[in-house]
């Protein structure tokens, strides 16, 4: 009787062990969004212990920028006669390693973080192509942007500042590109105005001058890091949640810090801050790609620069006054400086500006910004970043040394920075990435575990019960006595 009842209870645990088994195999198949959701929020925590905290605070290992400077090579020539087309000749690449530190970082109540920049460049002396001590034409920044601040002024205004320029200025300079870059140049007019300090002007000017190592002048940031849709979004600039700069809905600050992007990404519109444009700036989701084994979705940045020819509502950056598609003013977030963005080379721009100067060799594969995500995760496998500031040369009247010149933008000089996946994070991702294939795996075998388990159960249950009743029978013919005998043999069992 002890052996029947272990056998039995044998039956029933395995029964029981096959059930389990099955249910917690639909549990999963019907809760895994919910888990799965749950394991990557636990995984990509940010706060100040976290693995992803520490990338984002410092960037390590520092990133690699390569800085082509365009050299004007007819300056003479298009002064003496402004119907010359101006010939420029990219010149490059020059390497700089960069560091970005988060400073002044302040966790706030409403889960956001508030933080500040420092940039800190060194030059890659071993994977520079070329050397800071090349020789380089250029347009001469500074009467520029004077003549540009000066164009609605008063005529006797005018005619004094005019004779200050001519005098002491000219409007192309030949320096190092280590001066045009970092080093910056003696220019007499910024000699003169950085004698009076309230004015806070630096004494020499170079595009990266006094910038170097020194806490960032964009300002304040501040970034949402809920573990939901806002997560990695920008919420505030400089304590304001629009700019100045443009007009309508083209002021708002929007989009993610670009550092962090909310999970399960859409194949629509990718929505990023820049304070290097001073706007918002909406990707358009490419085509789908495959980086070291991890699926993503690539985004294009082709039409950031559009001025409403695609994109109507891109109008309001014009700012009053609309110039061929392909090329951001940003003088208003730039001390009033003629500065004009656009993508190196004048790519996917009207080619109204490839036309007026020489030199612009346009090139999909080299000149497009692009960013490649990770759909499930919102991590960034690779960004290739572009972007290329012109200055804009221009008459004004009554202003001597830029009376005669042509109206044409100016290549100054591009930045090019790729971010490449690497390899260990390239293993976590494909790690998520695999989790909803090894869950219907599980659930596989989870399920087909527990049906051989109540299979098997069952099968054992009704086989014993068959070979108990069949013994039963032969001990009664053998005996002759069925009842006597039959209740003998149920009790030997």
């Amino acid at each position: 009787m002890m052996k029947r009842r272990r056998r039995q209870c044998g039956q029933i645990c395995l029964l029981l062990t096959g059930i389990l088994l099955i249910s917690t195999g639909l549990s999963i198949f019907v809760f895994f969004d919910a888990i799965y959701e749950f394991i990557l929020k636990g995984a990509l925590q940010f706060s100040p212990t976290s693995k992803s905290y520490a990338a984002w605070k410092t960037n390590d290992p520092p990133l690699s920028m390569d800085i082509y400077i365009f050299n004007w090579t007819n300056p003479q020539e298009v002064m003496a006669n402004s119907s010359v087309k101006p010939e420029f000749v990219e010149v490059g690449p020059y390497r700089f390693k960069e560091i970005k530190d988060k400073l002044n970082i302040t966790w706030n109540e409403n889960k956001t973080v508030s933080f500040m920049f420092k940039k800190t460049y060194y030059f890659d002396v071993e994977r520079s192509v070329r050397q800071l001590n090349d020789s380089i034409c250029t347009i001469n920044a500074v009467p520029l942007t004077v003549s540009y601040k000066s164009k609605n002024f008063g005529f006797w205004s005018k005619k004094m500042i005019s004779l200050g320029l001519s005098s002491i200025s000219s409007v192309y300079v030949k320096k190092t590109a280590g001066e045009i870059l970092f080093d910056g140049y003696e220019e007499p007019i910024l000699s003169t105005l950085s004698n009076f300090p309230m004015l806070n002007v630096e004494d020499k000017f170079g595009i990266f001058y006094g910038k170097n190592g020194t806490v960032s002048k964009d300002g304040w940031f501040e970034m949402s890091y809920r573990p939901d849709e806002s997560f990695g979004r920008m919420l505030s600039w400089n304590f304001r949640n629009q700019t100045d700069f443009y007009e309508g809905h083209c002021n708002d600050i929007r989009g993610s810090a670009g550092e962090f992007y909310p999970l399960n990404r859409k194949r629509d519109k990718l929505v990023l801050y820049s304070s290097e444009l001073c706007k918002y700036a909406e990707l358009e989701y490419d085509r789908d790609v495959v980086v070291k084994g991890v699926r993503g979705y690539r985004y294009i940045a082709d039409n950031i620069f559009d001025n409403g020819t695609t994109r109507p509502e891109n109008s309001c950056f014009c700012k009053g006054e609309c110039i061929p598609s392909g090329m951001l003013n940003v003088s208003a977030c730039r001390q009033d400086s003629p500065s004009f963005l656009s993508f190196p080379h004048f790519y996917s721009a009207d080619p109204y500006y490839s036309n007026m100067v020489g030199g612009m060799k346009p090139d999909r594969d080299k000149h497009q910004f692009y960013i490649i995500i990770q759909p499930k995760s919102g991590i960034v496998m690779e960004i290739s970043a572009k972007m290329q500031v012109n200055l804009l040369l221009q008459p004004v009247q009554h202003i001597r040394l830029y009376e005669n010149v042509p109206k044409v933008y100016i290549p100054l000089f591009y930045f090019t920075q790729t971010v490449h996946l690497r390899d260990e994070l390239a293993e976590n991702l494909r790690m998520i990435q695999s989790m909803p294939d090894y869950a219907n795996y599980l659930v596989i075998i989870l399920c087909f575990l527990g049906l051989i388990s109540v299979c098997w159960a069952l099968c054992s249950f009704f086989c014993c019960k068959d070979s108990r009743q069949e013994k039963t029978i032969k001990i009664a013919k053998i005996n002759g006595n069925t009842r006597q005998y039959e209740e003998v043999a149920l009790n030997d069992k």
